[in-house]
C-alpha cells in the first residue's frame, strides 16, 4: 500500500517551506518535493537587504535558515522533480523520475524564473552587475549609473524606482509608446533618465563587474558606460508540468483566490508561480503561510468526511 501524505508541497523555496512549517505545526503529515536545492532559487541570490528582520543577509545563508527551520520540525525533503500531476479518485498523484507519491492535498510552490536576454556577457556578469530584480538589488547601485532593458510595465516601474536612488538611468526599450500604463512623456521630469528608443542590446562588458552595455540603435552600434544592467523583459513560471491540471492565465501563472485555492479542491498555489504575485521573499512567505493553513483545513474536512463514509 502506497503511503498517503496529508499534504505534498511541490517546491522547497521560501513559499514552499513556509507552507510546510504552517501545515506541520497544524499537525499534518507533510513532505516537500524540491528539484534543485533546499531554499530553491534563493540560494542563487547575493546580498538581500529588503527582508524584514535582516539588515543584510546572503541569499544562500537565508535559504539554509529556511531549510534548518523545516528540519527542526522533521519535515522531510525529497530531492526530485515533479513530472506529472493527476487526480485519482479523491487523492492526488505526483510522479517523479523514480517514484509515485500520493496526497490528500497539494501545495504548488514551483516558482518562476526571469527571462534572459541571451546576449554576450549576460551569464558572465550575473550577480556582478547584471540583475533581474530592481527591488531586490537596486540599493547596491545607489548613486551609480545603470541601464534597464525592457518594454513592459515592469521595466518602466524599475526605471521609476531606480531613478530615485541612482545617478543616471538609461532605459533601452523597443516599444516605448506601447506600454499599457505609461504615457510617452512619462519621464520628462526626470533629469537623470534617458530613454533610448528602438535600442537592441548586444553585449555586456566589464572587468570584475559590469562596466558597459553595447546596443544597436537605428543600425548603429552604440555604448553606454554603466555599473549595472537590470533585465526586465518578463518572467516565466515553472508550470510546464501543470498544463491541463489547474487553471492558468495566458502567461502560464496559476490562478488562485485570496486563500491560495486553485481551480481544484485541495490544490493550493503560492509564491512566484501565482498570478498577481509581487514575487518577493516576503510575499512568498506570506502566500505560503496562507496556503499551509488553508490546506490543513482542507485535510481536516477530508478526514472527517472519510471517517463518516466508513
Amino acid at each position: 500500500m502506497e503511503k498517503i501524505y496529508d499534504i505534498l508541497i511541490v517546491g522547497g523555496g521560501p513559499a514552499g517551506i513556509s507552507a510546510g512549517i504552517y501545515a506541520k505545526r497544524a499537525g499534518r503529515d507533510v513532505v516537500i518535493l524540491e528539484k534543485f536545492m533546499p531554499g530553491g532559487q534563493l540560494g542563487l541570490i547575493g546580498q538581500i537587504e529588503n527582508y524584514a528582520g535582516f539588515k543584510s543577509i546572503d541569499g544562500n545563508e537565508l535559504a539554509m535558515n529556511f531549510f534548518s527551520h523545516a528540519q527542526s520540525l522533521n519535515i522531510p525533503f525529497i530531492m526530485e522533480e515533479a513530472k506529472e500531476f493527476a487526480k485519482v479518485d479523491d487523492l492526488y498523484k505526483i510522479t517523479t523520475p523514480s517514484q509515485t507519491l500520493f496526497a490528500k492535498a497539494i501545495i504548488l510552490a514551483l516558482g518562476s524564473h526571469s527571462k534572459e536576454l541571451n546576449i554576450q556577457g549576460e551569464k558572465e556578469y550575473k550577480g556582478k552587475g547584471v540583475s533581474y530584480c530592481a527591488l531586490c538589488d537596486g540599493n547596491f547601485f545607489k548613486g551609480k549609473d545603470v541601464a534597464v532593458i525592457g518594454s513592459g510595465d515592469s521595466a518602466f516601474s524599475d526605471v521609476e524606482y531606480l531613478s530615485n536612488i541612482c545617478n543616471k538611468v538609461y532605459l533601452l526599450t523597443k516599444d516605448y509608446l506601447k506600454v499599457k500604463n505609461y504615457a510617452g512623456d512619462e519621464f520628462s521630469d526626470k533629469t537623470n533618465v534617458e530613454v533610448l528608443k528602438g535600442a537592441i542590446s548586444q553585449k555586456i562588458s566589464g572587468g570584475m563587474t559590469v562596466e558597459s552595455l553595447e546596443f544597436l540603435q537605428d543600425g548603429t552600434l552604440k555604448q553606454v558606460n554603466v555599473d549595472g544592467v537590470f533585465v526586465a523583459i518578463g518572467r516565466s513560471p515553472d508550470t510546464k508540468a501543470l498544463q491541463g491540471f489547474v487553471e492558468m492565465n495566458e502567461g502560464g501563472f496559476v490562478k488562485t483566490d485570496d486563500k491560495m485555492k486553485t481551480s481544484l479542491d485541495g490544490v493550493y498555489a503560492c509564491g512566484d508561480l501565482r498570478e498577481g504575485s509581487l514575487r518577493q521573499i516576503a510575499t512568498a512567505v506570506g502566500d505560503g503561510a496562507i496556503a499551509g493553513t488553508e490546506a490543513s483545513k482542507y485535510v481536516l474536512l477530508y478526514n472527517y468526511k472519510h471517517k463518516n463514509d466508513k
